[in-house]
């Protein structure tokens, strides 16, 4: 093993099947050696034991949203989906009651019938005379042979969004209702949203220990192009920052053209 020091850089491109996103940050994070680790600027308290748990929450939160959104990006889902849990059957607000059977359902899904998944469990907003919220699910897909059906409002008409796209129902879902709806082309717009899922209500706590699940068959992240440094003030996007201004890097995307990257 090499004893020479990693170098950083403070840019790179992240290779997406469908995009390129160029990262500037403000500072140099980025090893030049991809797969290298990162320079932290504070000491790592073992898990549990950290001295401000606010930061070290947020920066949990913050990894697994760029997580979710690289798996978002480089996996070819077909359909987002919601699940809740109907009280008749779970308790829907114990997560140890929930994800024994969850687990149970997705290995099988996996096993059986091909289902590629990425989930991110949720609270419902709580409600009057809720001791706590409800847990619930959202995720992206690739259904593999798992069943759906059309569904139907009250009158016997076909649902769609308010995009226009059909909502079927997941009917190999048997713990509550379920909404299963075709993704479009937009998979930026795809990535964005089942990344909201993490931060919103502020994202306080995990569900099942966790932020997120998914199928091992995945694609976890994109292949990395690291580049030269470059002065993060030029580059930044007001717009893009409002995503990532929390981890002080800057994003812009690239559309593919023919022979490599078109650049602004």
């Amino acid at each position: 093993m090499s004893n020479k020091p990693t170098v950083y850089t403070n840019a790179r491109y992240k290779m997406y099947p469908h995009s390129v996103v160029k990262e500037v940050a403000t500072g140099a994070c980025f090893p030049l050696v991809p797969g290298a680790p990162r320079p932290r600027p504070f000491a790592v308290s073992p898990p549990g034991q950290a001295k401000d748990k606010e930061r070290s929450l947020e920066s949990s939160r913050q990894r697994a949203r760029a997580r979710v959104r690289d798996m978002a990006l480089c996996n070819p889902f077909e359909y987002f989906f919601t699940w809740t849990i109907a009280p008749d059957l779970l308790d829907r607000y114990d997560p140890k009651a929930i994800y024994p059977k969850l687990r149970n359902f997705l290995s099988n899904a996996v096993r059986r019938k091909g289902l590629s998944y990425l989930i991110v469990p949720e609270y419902h907003e709580q409600k009057p005379g809720e001791d706590k919220p409800a847990i619930h699910f959202h995720g992206l897909c690739a259904l593999g042979k798992v069943e759906i059906k059309r569904a139907k409002d009250k009158r016997g008409h076909r649902m769609t969004d308010r995009n226009g796209r059909p909502v079927f129902h997941m009917t190999d879902w048997k713990y509550g209702f379920s909404t299963c709806v075709p993704l479009d082309e937009n998979r930026e717009r795809t990535a964005n949203y089942i990344v909201k899922y993490i931060t919103k209500n502020g994202g306080a706590e995990k569900i099942f220990g966790k932020w997120y699940l998914h199928s091992r068959d995945l694609v976890k992240g994109p292949e990395i192009i690291p580049l030269d440094p470059e002065r993060y003030n030029e580059f930044r996007d007001e717009a893009k920052l409002r995503f990532t201004a929390a981890s002080g890097c800057s994003r812009r995307n690239f559309p593919f053209c023919k022979g490599g990257f078109s650049h602004d």
